[in-house]
């Protein structure tokens, strides 16, 4: 059981929030013109994720997304983390969650509820952006094995502390160092003829910030009327 502020949260909640999240890191992403497909436990049966959980293998803790542009098409991978305590000054990662990024040998990037990004590269190892782990003994073992079979399960300081949640080991992250996605992966773009969102004309009556198409291509793909509206907008008398 995990607690989303005062409300109790298991597992099965929490999951379909993470796909929920999951899904709108992967529409953000595409909205800059990136080819976004699944990756992970995403691509595994309901079977197969079971027997996983059995074991403590880094195959669990692989990011969720994999993207390329289709112009440069050199893969990286995405971990969408929805993070359960929203507000706070830090993002807290499972150890075992940087251990897997780093043995992908491929650029990570996580991306947070705030849709902001950071690089995995930039976490792990630390120093980094890590401002300290569950406990001195939990962050030498990840350091002692990148595969990650030393860790417990549980951290033992969070059992002797009696904390919520689950106990799985983790890391400090610096909220203050992740990036807005359009520093790492462009700004969004026209579906339609590829032009960058910075581009389109706000003055347009079309224009609408975080569309998937430019005010062009709606004026070509609608029936929206070519009539100037003083302040944006459409004429009163329109109706769609």
């Amino acid at each position: 059981m995990t607690w989303v502020g005062r409300i109790a949260v298991d597992g099965k909640q929490r999951m379909a929030l993470g796909k929920a999240f999951e899904l709108d890191v992967a529409n953000e992403l595409r909205l800059r013109g990136l080819r976004i497909d699944r990756f992970g436990q995403a691509l595994l049966s309901d079977d197969v994720r079971e027997v996983l959980k059995t074991t403590q293998s880094l195959l669990r803790w692989l990011p969720d997304l994999v993207g390329w542009r289709p112009s440069k098409p050199k893969p990286f991978l995405v971990d969408a983390k929805s993070c359960i305590r929203t507000g706070t000054p830090n993002h807290s990662m499972e150890l075992r969650v940087l251990l897997a990024a780093h043995f992908t040998d491929l650029p990570v990037f996580y991306v947070c509820d705030d849709f902001k990004a950071l690089p995995a590269e930039t976490v792990w190892p630390p120093p980094g952006c890590i401002l300290r782990a569950c406990c001195d003994g939990c962050l030498r073992k990840a350091l002692a094995d990148p595969t990650g079979r030393q860790l417990p399960k549980k951290c033992p300081e969070h059992i002797r502390r009696n904390g919520r949640g689950s106990g799985t080991p983790y890391a400090l992250i610096e909220r203050s160092r992740c990036q807005p996605l359009d520093d790492y992966f462009g700004s969004r773009r026209c579906t339609t003829c590829d032009q960058p969102e910075s581009g389109w004309d706000p003055a347009d009556p079309r224009y609408s910030a975080g569309s998937s198409q430019c005010p062009d291509c709606l004026r070509v793909d609608s029936d929206w009327p070519d009539v100037a509206v003083p302040g944006g907008g459409l004429p009163e008398d329109y109706e769609r």
